[in-house]
């Protein structure tokens, strides 16, 4: 039916463009004979070229996946807003940014093998990947993991929601305690039951990005957590990095910082332990999507960091904050939390990307999220920053305002 409807529309195209040959031809019987014939050579020739491209799109070899009925799952988040800071803060003229951007794409050749792939394109720009691995489940026991590739580190239970679509808040921690390295991890549950403690022991070669390791340092982090009575979550956590160079940085940051570039060599030893109340199973609750957002969540982290330095000073701290978020009820919820940050020794650094070198910092941040559907949210938040030590208080307070979303 298509070719009969394609090959009739020729033939009044044809027709149309031989218009002006009938109007100058001679009528005669003669005449009119020969553009007939001219005509329907024109056709058979059409006839033919649809013909030869039936056939070989019947005879093009089918394209099919790697893994037959596989399927890649795609699925991500973004928070964009507007920001305004203090005049030394990062948004002293108020703006719009897109502060966290990211795609996932999810891959599972086999029931027993994951491949992730998570694209960053946090202010609209290409920032490359953070996620990269494949994951290898039940190889040494039903319930362990081996992870090979570039993932998050597993240091503290923050490092799991530090983005303002799954946090409680849009701010993180004075202290952030983060960071992604290319390496091998064993992790799981030591029980095949959500009440089991959970672990992960693994390396990397530095931090994100980095494929050959610098120096013969292997840094290496150790997690353990469990589930408590009470909806109580326990964990503890350390992270090692072995000697570095000075232009070498740290795998995991603290404060956003990573580097001495004081030292000719130095490294970072820290450990942490948090608690958490109703945050689940694993100790991690993203508030989008909303789900079965509980009444009352609240969470406690202490930790402390060495950067043992040759050719400087040793730039040793601690940190620890406080966090609660309140549901008002079915949509709107309001959430708070202290943080702080502390350098031993009078040592100062540039602690939570404050623009002049401090010895501690302190930010109160206090927020109200309301649930347009469950998986898109309005945040905003009040950030108070306090700085002390440095040579100036510098102006750092944040106003957020902006939507999170999962899709």
């Amino acid at each position: 039916m298509l070719k009969r409807l394609f090959i009739g529309t020729c033939c009044a195209a044809l027709i149309i463009g031989l218009v002006p040959g009938f109007v100058s031809a001679d009528p005669d019987e003669a005449g009119l004979q020969k553009q007939i014939t001219e005509l329907r050579g024109k056709l058979e020739e059409l006839e033919k070229k649809l013909n030869d491209s039936k056939k070989a799109q019947e005879t093009a070899p089918a394209v099919t996946p790697a893994a037959k009925g596989s399927k890649i799952k795609i699925d991500g988040r973004i928070f964009a807003g507007v920001f305004d800071t203090g005049a030394e803060g990062a948004y002293a003229n108020s703006s719009v940014d897109i502060s966290d951007a990211k795609i996932r794409f999810t891959f599972n050749p086999t029931k027993n093998i994951t491949v992730v792939n998570r694209f960053s394109t946090t202010g609209a720009k290409t920032d490359g990947f953070d996620y990269f691995y494949a994951d290898f489940a039940g190889v040494l026991s039903p319930t362990s993991i081996i992870r090979v590739g570039q993932r998050k580190i597993d240091t503290g239970q923050e490092t799991w929601v530090d983005n303002p679509i799954e946090n409680m808040l849009v701010t993180n921690s004075v202290s952030h305690v983060s960071g992604y390295g290319t390496g091998i991890a064993l992790l799981g549950r030591f029980q095949d039951v959500k009440t089991s403690p959970l672990y992960e022991i693994g390396f990397v070669n530095g931090p994100k990005g980095l494929m050959v390791r610098p120096t013969n340092a292997l840094p290496i982090n150790i997690k353990l957590g469990a589930p408590l009575p009470g909806n109580i979550f326990a964990s503890a956590s350390y992270f090692r990095s072995g000697d570095i160079g000075a232009a070498d940085k740290s795998a995991i940051s603290v404060a956003e910082i990573a580097d001495y570039p004081a030292a000719t060599e130095w490294n970072r030893s820290l450990w942490e332990v948090d608690l958490r109340y109703n945050y689940g199973a694993s100790g991690i609750r993203s508030l989008v999507p909303t789900g079965d957002l509980p009444p009352v969540m609240l969470g406690a982290t202490y930790g402390g960091f060495n950067d043992d330095a040759v050719g400087a000073a040793d730039r040793d701290g601690q940190f620890w904050f406080v966090e609660g978020l309140f549901r008002l009820n079915s949509r709107t919820y309001a959430a708070a939390r202290y943080s702080s940050v502390d350098l031993d020794d009078g040592v100062l650094a540039k602690l939570g990307k404050s623009p002049v070198s401090v010895n501690s910092y302190r930010r109160t941040s206090i927020g109200l999220g309301y649930a347009l559907t469950d998986l898109t949210h309005v945040k905003a938040e009040y950030a108070f920053n306090r700085t002390s030590g440095g040579a100036s208080d510098p102006d750092l307070n944040q106003l957020a305002i902006g939507v999170a979303s999962k899709f």
